[in-house]
């Protein structure tokens, strides 16, 4: 399936790159390189890792010589799933990658995945095995860190990382997106949210809130405790063996 080739968003910090074109690969392709263009930029999320794993980390290159290249390879990064599950790694050509992030059999802190060759290159929070997964790193920075215990707060990053399963207890912030709450008396608690819903900006992918006790990652947060998944792309999954972390992303600009 070919992937669509829009007109670009505003992005207020990084801003519009050549004349404004963008793919976003949610999986492995190549990109052709258009006529007359000699300028690319590439943005690469790495895969979180599975079950309490760390979340992927970010790079993003600006490749200004493209004479006598007519095609680019784009790897995107799995995600993990399971215990041991380490996320892929993202990459675009030989220019640029972000590994995934990491996972572990027992409790154990386990690493964020790291960004390498870029102009910016950031790393995914730490997630801890059996409790949260990491937020993914981003333009803005690294991500979160998970919680550690089942009593814990995940940590605020550029990303949030995910919380603990005690209902008292919340996901980490991201930079345009707040964690998961506590649960209200009522039994519901806030979702975390992305911080999207005013306008798109791929600058704004993967800054979103870590999950709370038994939510998902939004947008790149980590994991929530317990039963739920890494937010896409790139956070690492909660404890449950049973629910995936995000995916791996890479934007090509030109």
């Amino acid at each position: 399936m070919a992937v669509p080739i829009q007109s670009q968003a505003s992005n207020p910090l990084s801003g519009v790159f050549g004349t404004g074109q963008v793919q976003i690969f949610p999986y492995s392709g190549t990109w052709y390189v258009p006529p007359g263009v000699a300028k690319v930029r590439a943005r690469c999320f790495g895969g979180g890792g599975g079950a309490g794993g760390g979340g992927g980390g970010f790079t993003m290159r600006a490749i200004y010589e493209l004479t006598g290249v007519t095609s680019i390879a784009v790897t995107v990064g799995s995600a993990g799933l399971g215990n041991s599950s380490t996320g892929g790694t993202s990459s675009f050509g030989l220019y640029c990658s972000a590994t995934g992030g990491g996972s572990a059999s027992s409790a154990q802190v386990v690493s964020g995945g790291v960004g390498v060759g870029g102009d910016i290159n950031t790393s995914g929070g730490e997630g801890y095995q059996a409790v949260a997964g990491g937020g993914v790193g981003n333009l803005f920075g690294n991500g979160g860190k998970s919680a550690i215990t089942a009593s814990d707060n995940g940590r605020t990053g550029a990303s949030g990382g995910g919380s603990g399963s005690n209902a008292s207890f919340t996901g980490g912030n991201g930079i345009m997106g707040s964690g998961g709450g506590t649960y209200f008396t009522n039994g519901s608690p806030p979702m975390p949210t992305s911080g999207m819903q005013g306008g798109f900006s791929i600058d704004f992918i993967g800054t979103g809130g870590g999950g709370g006790p038994q939510q998902s990652g939004i947008n790149g947060g980590g994991g929530g405790g317990n039963s739920s998944g890494g937010g896409y792309p790139g956070g690492g999954a909660g404890a449950s063996t049973s629910y995936p972390a995000g995916g791996g992303m890479v934007i090509v600009e030109w």
